[in-house]
């Protein structure tokens, strides 16, 4: 039994031991705090699909609509809203002199110009690829391990100017950086060991110098010995970039040598760049309005006779027309309309065709007045769209577009000649799900998970049912999570279960 006691001495001491070290663990993880924030500001309820956004104007199947240039002399008006006329009868008169259609020839070229800069923009954004929506920065360390002392030890008893080494003294100690650089160099008195004595470290130059030109001095290099003391510490390597979502190494700084300086990626995010292109759509859709207004005018100053009468080219009813005296020249002075039935005319990209059917309802808004109003789909062409046709049909910008009717009620305000713009959501496209940022999201062994705040404010690992993702950043969370709640980063301290919680408006990735 007496043999057993030195035994459990020692288990107990481990015992203790490890009691202690789990106790410090614990401490430390108490200490640590797992950021969290809102999904009522994160999440997403009820997704309504995606949307088509298209644009275009409202028409009739024969119908004339007559634009006035600003400048342009109006000398008589000899219609007015209501009445019917007959193809070739006159409409107005002009001051044939006011028309400058040399000047508007030169106007409607700059401006196809620009349309067509613009639509290469777009063209670009539409092939641009994001940067990732969320970016996390990790840290990588690495040992590296230098000399950090010699010592300049005698291996025998020598004299050194006025001072008497014995064997084994060390007579000085060079200290270099991490860099290999040296930093300075101490020169002691004799009776200095590795295993100790006194140390004093010589100051005078008429001290120091004989030490010196003996150190240097290669026939002495018998009597002394060179000891090399390294030391290895940590430092930092590189700065990695990840995408927050397939957590891919999208970016690199390193710091060793001259190391690979990709940075942090530059460009747009996904959301930035969806923004970009819906801003960059709205240019173009303007823009290619403004030529098609100009091609009007050019062509009503080309068709305007000599002695300045425009003439109707269709017959019908006058649906519409100004105060010569006060005019909006951005729409039509005067529209003619063969027929009652007016139409909106938009396009689609073919990749939308299997989606979109003849009976749809589409929303629209007239640009004129910003009049809102539901149109139903009348008919949608065979054949894709050709020459000058700007209508934005959304999808691939590399798809050809295909032109749709809609009909709508004429009693809500938006006239023949409006330019308006359409949305269309594809059958099946109904709200469902709740969608939160997938770089809240990971994986392991079991299924996709999330840390969550408990009741008890401590960080919690709580497995969820996804379903699809959209635009590449948000994803749906069928089980496990509710608009409520408070989710944390899972990376750093968000991935430590039983940590403390605060609550923030924003994470620090």
């Amino acid at each position: 039994m007496k043999k057993l006691k030195p035994f459990i001495i020692i288990l107990v001491i481990v015992a203790l031991a490890v009691g202690g070290l789990f106790a410090g663990y614990k401490y430390s993880q108490g200490k640590k705090t797992a950021q969290v924030v809102s999904l009522a500001n994160y999440g997403m309820d009820g997704y309504w699909g995606d949307t088509i956004e298209s644009y275009g104007d409202v028409t009739a199947d024969k119908s004339q609509s007559v634009y006035i240039a600003t400048g342009t002399e109006i000398k008589s008006v000899n219609v007015a809203e209501g009445d019917h006329v007959n193809a070739g009868d006159v409409i107005m008169t002009v001051n044939k002199g006011t028309q400058d259609i040399n000047g508007k020839t030169l106007q409607l070229q700059k401006a196809t110009q620009n349309l067509e800069a613009e639509q290469k923009k777009l063209e670009r954004l539409e092939k641009t690829k994001p940067i990732p929506e969320y970016i996390h920065t990790q840290e990588v360390y690495r040992e590296k391990t230098f000399v950090a002392e010699k010592e300049y030890i005698a291996v025998t008893d020598v004299n050194i100017g006025d001072f008497h080494y014995l064997t084994d003294d060390i007579i000085a100690i060079e200290s270099f950086d991490t860099d290999g650089e040296i930093l300075y160099t101490s020169y002691l008195k004799p009776g200095y060991t590795e295993n100790g004595g006194r140390y004093e470290e010589l100051e005078e130059d008429s001290d120091i110098d004989p030490i010196k030109s003996y150190l240097a001095n290669k026939d002495n290099e018998e009597n002394f010995k060179k000891v090399e003391i390294e030391e290895t510490f940590d430092f930092l390597a590189s700065t990695l970039y990840l995408d927050g979502e397939t957590k891919q190494i999208v970016g690199e700084d390193s710091y060793e040598g001259e190391g690979v300086h990709t940075g942090m990626p530059e460009g747009l995010k996904p959301s930035e760049l969806a923004e970009e292109i819906k801003n960059q759509t709205i240019v173009v859709e303007r823009q290619d309005l403004e030529c098609r207004k100009l091609e009007n005018e050019l062509e009503v100053m080309k068709n305007t006779t000599d002695d300045g009468a425009i003439i109707a080219k269709v017959s019908g009813t006058v649906s519409k027309i100004q105060n010569k005296d006060n005019y909006n020249n951005t729409q039509p002075f005067v529209v003619v309309a063969a027929t009652d039935e007016y139409y909106i005319t938009g396009s689609i990209g073919e990749f939308y065709l299997d989606s979109v059917n003849v009976g749809d309802t589409v929303s629209v808004m007239s640009w004129d007045n910003g009049v809102s109003t539901e149109a139903v789909i009348a008919s949608i062409s065979e054949n894709p769209s050709t020459g000058n046709n700007f209508y934005s049909g959304g999808g691939n910008s590399n798809s050809s577009n295909y032109e749709f009717k809609a009909t709508f009620d004429r009693s809500c305000g938006i006239e023949i000649g409006s330019a308006v713009d359409i949305s269309i959501t594809p059958a099946g496209q109904e709200s469902s799900g709740y969608y939160i940022p997938s770089h809240f999201i990971r994986k392991d062994a079991s299924g996709s998970f999330v840390m969550k705040m408990n009741s008890k404010g401590k960080l919690k690992k709580e497995y969820v049912k996804v379903g699809k993702v959209l635009w590449g950043s948000m994803t749906e969370v069928k089980q496990g999570v509710a608009p409520e709640e408070y989710l944390a980063f899972p990376y750093g301290n968000g991935e430590i279960e039983g940590i403390s919680c605060e609550v923030v408006d924003e994470l620090d990735y």
